[in-house]
């Protein structure tokens, strides 16, 4: 990357894409999402002269030209953001109208399931009810690490630290590593799996853990919540974290957001969570 001002839009996606995207899961899918911005800017053009008009301009188009869902057009917006991020870094560089805001579109398909104790317990036993429990363990350490299934699926033993009780989830989605700690919950099942002979925490391939969760959730009756989905394990911990008055960034740090907005959006509190809080006043 240059170490001036002179910077291209060309520049800054190469530049990008090179340090971050190119080892990342979906950073193919980032790399398209910016050169939608690049084909509409212009290659050539400099990042200096963007601004949150520039980006409000770039959403009209997106959405009255493109016709873009908003969620595509947030996808969009955040290739943009990480160009932004990174350029302010360059030696040098100065936005000449004060750097662009990225205002993201509001969208209301959020995925809002999530797991009661009461029906955590209904999985757990239907898991084992059904000879899955292995699998069992898996749905334990989602609803209490809050990663994701891919990150679970390529932990080694070399991972775990049982001295200290963390697990190490490391190329995640955003490209970092993140230690997050382990409980009793989840250091009993690790332990055991270990004394079993186990080769890994969860020597699984995805299409087996999404067939046995087809099985339970038709047994369950659950087929007809379009919600009821392994990731929902996920977005239980995050809300349960949420709920607990844990600070919104030490769960970002925990769940691995690369945006604290993401971390935000798993937050729906009821209406006993509006009256508790305002008891405090």
């Amino acid at each position: 990357m240059p170490t001036n001002r002179i910077i291209t839009v060309s520049d800054a996606v190469n530049y990008v894409f090179l340090n971050a995207w190119s080892t990342q899961k979906d950073g193919l899918a980032s790399l398209r999402n910016a050169n939608v911005f690049t084909k509409y800017y212009g290659a050539t053009n400099l990042m200096d002269d963007i601004s949150t008009d520039t980006v409000r301009e770039f959403k009209f188009f997106m959405k009255n030209k493109l016709h873009y869902s908003l969620g595509t057009i947030n996808r969009k917006l955040a290739s943009l953001s990480k160009l932004i991020t990174y350029v302010r870094g360059c030696k040098g560089f100065v936005f000449r109208w004060g750097q662009p805001i990225i205002e993201y579109e509001r969208t209301n398909n959020r995925r809002k399931f999530i797991f009661s104790n009461e029906m955590e317990e209904k999985l757990i036993s239907k898991s084992n009810e059904l000879g899955h429990a292995d699998k069992t363990c898996l749905w334990i350490f989602l609803i209490d690490m809050g990663c994701r299934l891919s990150e679970a699926l390529k932990l080694t033993w070399e991972d775990i630290d049982f001295k200290y009780k963390f697990a190490k989830f490391r190329n995640t989605k955003n490209g970092e590593d993140r230690d997050v700690p382990m409980f009793e919950r989840v250091d009993k099942i690790l332990t055991d799996r270990r004394e079993d002979g186990h080769n890994s925490p969860f020597p699984f391939s995805i299409s087996s853990v999404e067939w046995t969760w087809r099985k339970i959730r038709r047994e369950l009756s659950m087929n007809n919540e379009k919600d009821f989905v392994i990731h929902a394990l996920r977005h239980t911990c995050i809300t349960r974290l949420l709920k607990r008055k844990i600070g919104i960034e030490t769960v970002q740090l925990v769940v691995g957001h690369s945006d604290i907005r993401m971390t935000q959006a798993y937050n729906h509190p009821d209406k006993f969570d509006i009256r508790d809080t305002l008891r405090r006043f």
